[in-house]
């Protein structure tokens, strides 16, 4: 898993040079240090992620066997639900900043002004509403156990709904690095804190609050830096939330909507299931939601670019950005897909243990949805970077009214198996309407070549794992890793001029205020 994680960042890392070198064109004069800085920030948001997500899967591992399917089961109810409220929280603040320091990139001015405005707005609204969800949770009928456990959990998303805004100044001013150190540093304090409460024989509220001390310590790394080069000082201004709320608006509407397709799959289950069901389903969950990560941080660093090219109308780099992001997203989900239908049980058994075998076969229907969703996010954005996202609420309300009709329907009589296929038509909607507009609104045509050869490269490497999957699991690992390496370069979805970037990428962080 490590050879395949280092080979597909070091790909991915120079697909979006070549993509960006593109749609840089126009700054002639400092389109090579900006095409670095973007691709150095890429290549290392993707290692951190790896040792992340390692150090992650572990906390996984160790939660599910020492609180077992039941308890677990009600650690994720109490996360699912304050989920719903953070979502409702994000009102789409954090991506139209990103879209505005894009735009008024180099105005030093405003970039103090709308941060400063943002981060105060996120304070008061994030304490309010967040104070307010526990509040509800005592009147619900949940066992005592996991109404204090979503109690504990409070600062786990009040820090990540600070932290969101201050990872909005990290990516424009490329410092992507600095996010994946402050995500490293609070998956490790998670990890040790975990360590000490089983060691100590803990429950389940203390382990709780662990997580909310990880999550103080992602936030408080990321601060201490960002603050060297932006304001987050208290600025109540309401002229600037005006502006910012009309144009965020429709993000926040359609997040909303999102939400109850995204996460009401897990509440409703919580209340019409055994939390042990639960426990399984969310085991699988977690690996999406840790898989989906990746679209969202190259989407991120990219999305002040598009909405600069597209404001300065400068549409035919803006169409070539989006075009190589759709094959950069297939690199990398292609192997992923094919790897977990042949291996996920064997994965989540090794993960989670053996009393969440069942969550490898919910995990199979789930790695759908994650290709689905890498290929949506890079939708999504464009819309941001376009500002057409009214465009898209008809369709975020159409699907989740349609989505929650099924939930209620299915999930009581077929439990996490209707909640999983659900996720996937939900997404498989939400994507191929996304995709239809950008691309119809910004002209960009796909190029499918080399999408289908990483397609064709993964569907080969999967019957070449197949025979293997019941030897020691780092083998057909390694062998898929290495057979989806040697397809993709022989089938020549990676050109000889990548190929040649890919041996003389100089190492090191370039200058990063570049843009």
């Amino acid at each position: 898993m490590a050879k395949l994680s280092t080979f597909l960042s070091t790909i991915l890392t120079q697909i979006s040079k070549k993509a960006l070198s593109l749609a840089l064109n126009p700054w002639q004069n400092r389109s090579m240090s900006t095409t670095r800085a973007l691709a150095w920030n890429t290549g290392v948001q993707i290692f951190g992620k790896v040792v992340s997500t390692a150090i992650g899967v572990m906390v996984v591992g160790l939660m599910t066997r020492y609180l077992g399917q039941e308890g677990f089961g009600l650690y994720s109810t109490a996360n699912a639900f304050f989920q719903v409220f953070a979502i409702i929280l994000d009102l789409g603040l954090n991506v139209m900043l990103v879209q505005m320091l894009g735009e008024r990139a180099g105005d030093r001015a405003f970039e103090d002004r709308a941060v400063s405005a943002t981060f105060t707005l996120r304070v008061i609204t994030a304490f309010i509403l967040l104070s307010v969800a526990p509040v509800i949770a005592f009147f619900l009928p949940y066992p005592t156990l996991l109404k204090v456990a979503i109690f504990a959990i409070w600062g786990s998303f009040f820090f990540s709904a600070l932290n969101q805004i201050v990872i909005g100044v990290q990516q424009r001013h490329l410092k992507m690095h600095i996010v994946a150190i402050a995500e490293v540093t609070g998956r490790i304090t998670l990890l040790a804190g975990l360590f000490l409460a089983m060691w100590a024989g803990w429950g389940l509220v203390p382990i709780v609050g662990i997580v909310s001390l990880g999550g103080f310590m992602n936030f408080a790394v990321n601060t201490l830096i960002a603050r060297r080069y932006a304001s987050f000082r208290w600025n109540w201004d309401p002229t600037f939330w005006k502006e910012l709320l009309r144009r965020a608006w429709p993000i926040g509407v359609s997040i909303l909507f999102n939400l109850i397709y995204f996460k009401a799959d897990t509440l409703i289950l919580s209340f019409v299931r055994p939390y042990a069901e639960v426990g399984v389903y969310s085991a699988a969950y977690r690996v999406l939601e840790i898989l989906i990560t990746l679209p969202f941080m190259y989407c991120g660093v990219l999305l002040p670019l598009l909405a600069k090219s597209w404001a300065d109308k400068n549409h035919e780099h803006f169409r070539s950005l989006l075009a190589h992001s759709y094959i950069a997203m297939a690199m990398i989900v292609a192997p992923m897909v094919a790897g977990v239908i042949v291996l996920g049980s064997r994965v989540m058994i090794a993960v989670a243990g053996a009393d969440f075998a069942q969550s490898g076969d919910i995990l199979k229907i789930l790695v759908i949805a994650v290709a689905i969703i890498f290929v949506g996010t890079v939708s999504s954005h464009a819309i941001v970077a376009l500002d057409v996202q009214r465009r898209m609420m008809p369709v975020y309300i159409g699907t989740a009214v349609l989505i929650l009709a099924g939930y209620l329907i299915f999930i009581p009589a077929y439990g996490m198996w209707a909640a999983a296929w659900l996720t996937v038509l939900s997404e498989s909607i939400v994507a191929l309407a996304s995709s239809l507009i950008s691309l119809r609104a910004s002209g960009t045509k796909i190029l499918w070549l080399p999408i289908l050869k990483c397609i064709l490269a993964a569907v080969v490497m999967g019957f070449a794992v197949y025979p293997l999957k019941d030897f020691w699991l780092p083998l057909p690992i390694f062998t898929g890793a290495a057979v989806y390496a040697v397809l993709v370069l022989l089938s020549g979805a990676i050109d000889k001029e990548t190929l040649r970037e890919l041996t003389s990428f100089r190492k090191g962080a370039p200058t990063a205020d570049v843009i």
